[in-house]
C-alpha cells in the first residue's frame, strides 16, 4: 500500500503567522480526505501522521473525528473512504453537472488526437485535473481526477498564471518552490515572466521537459460565460513520438475547436445556474 507523504495543507496555513480565520484541525481532516486516491485505498495512522508532519497522537484524534462523523471506516488495512463522502461531492460530480459534460467531450478529443487529453484549473501553487482520459498516460505516475502537478511546470499551469498581471504574478512566484523537476524546469521569476509573456502574445502555452524528462505538452484556454479564462485544456506526448513543433502542428486547431466548444458547454451552464 502506498501513502503520500508531502502534505497538502497550503504553506500559509501551516505558517507560524497562521491566519486567526482559518482552523488548522479543519484543514488537517481534510487534508487526511485528500490522500486518498485510485492508488491509496486506506491509510495508517501513521502515514497520516507523515502526511501531516505531525505526531501519532494527533493523527489518531483526526482519524477518530472523521471515523465518528462517519467519513471514514477502520478495516484490516487501515482507513478507509465512507460511503457518506458522496454526500460532500454530489453536487460537485453530478450526473447532470458540467464536469460530466465536459468529461465526455474531453474522452472524445483524447480519441481523435489519439492523445491523452485533460481538462485543469489552477489551485494555489498546482493545476488540478477536472476531468481527464483514463485511457491514455505519458507521465510516469497515473494521474487521475483531484490530483495536481506544479502550476509552473506544466502547460496549464503557466496557461493560467497567463491571467495574472505582473505584479500578481510575482507574489504568486514567491509563494511556490520552483524545484527542479526535470531538465528545463522554469526556475526563476524573470524566466517565468518571459515565457508569460510569450503564452499572451500565442494565446497558448506548451512544455517540454518542464515538468518530466521527455513529457511534451500543449494547453490551451477554455472560457467561462464572461470571457475569462478559469480552465485549461491539455494534451501530451512524448519526444519518442514527436517534436515539439509538431504536437503543435498537429493538435492545436483541433485542441482550439475543442476548447470553444467546452467554453461554450461551460458558459450555457453557468448563464442557466446563475
Amino acid at each position: 500500500m502506498s501513502e503520500p507523504v508531502v502534505s497538502s495543507i497550503p504553506a500559509d496555513i501551516l505558517g507560524s503567522d497562521n491566519p486567526k480565520d482559518y482552523s488548522l484541525t479543519l484543514a488537517k481532516g481534510l487534508a487526511i480526505l485528500e490522500m486518498f486516491s485510485e492508488d491509496v485505498k486506506a491509510v495508517t495512522l501513521q502515514g497520516v501522521a507523515d502526511h501531516l508532519s505531525t505526531s501519532r497522537a494527533t493523527a489518531r484524534r483526526l482519524i477518530m473525528t472523521l471515523e465518528i462523523a462517519g467519513y471514514v471506516e477502520k478495516g484490516r488495512d487501515g482507513y478507509t473512504l465512507s460511503s457518506k463522502c458522496l454526500a460532500i461531492s454530489r453536487a460537485y460530480l453530478g450526473i447532470n453537472s458540467v464536469l460530466s459534460i465536459l468529461g465526455d467531450m474531453v474522452r472524445d478529443l483524447a480519441a481523435r488526437l489519439e492523445c491523452p487529453c485533460s481538462l485543469v484549473s489552477l489551485d494555489r501553487s498546482d493545476v488540478m485535473f477536472l476531468c481527464r482520459d483514463p485511457s491514455r498516460r505519458v507521465y510516469a505516475s497515473r494521474l487521475a481526477l483531484g490530483d495536481r502537478l506544479p502550476a509552473h511546470a506544466s502547460a496549464g499551469g503557466k496557461l493560467l498564471l497567463a491571467n495574472l498581471a505582473d505584479d500578481a504574478l510575482r507574489a504568486w512566484f514567491g509563494t511556490v518552490t520552483a524545484a527542479p523537476l526535470a531538465s528545463r524546469t522554469i526556475q526563476s521569476y524573470p524566466a517565468l515572466l518571459a515565457e508569460i509573456r510569450k503564452i499572451r502574445k500565442l494565446g497558448y502555452a506548451v512544455t517540454e521537459s518542464e515538468l518530466e524528462e521527455g513529457v511534451l505538452s500543449l494547453a490551451v484556454p477554455v472560457r467561462d460565460n464572461k470571457g475569462t479564462t478559469t480552465m485549461a485544456l491539455i494534451t501530451s506526448s512524448m519526444t519518442t513520438r514527436t517534436s515539439l513543433a509538431g504536437l503543435i502542428e498537429a493538435n492545436l486547431e483541433t485542441m482550439k475547436a475543442a476548447a470553444e466548444d467546452m467554453s461554450q458547454a461551460f458558459g450555457d451552464f453557468l448563464r442557466h445556474n446563475a
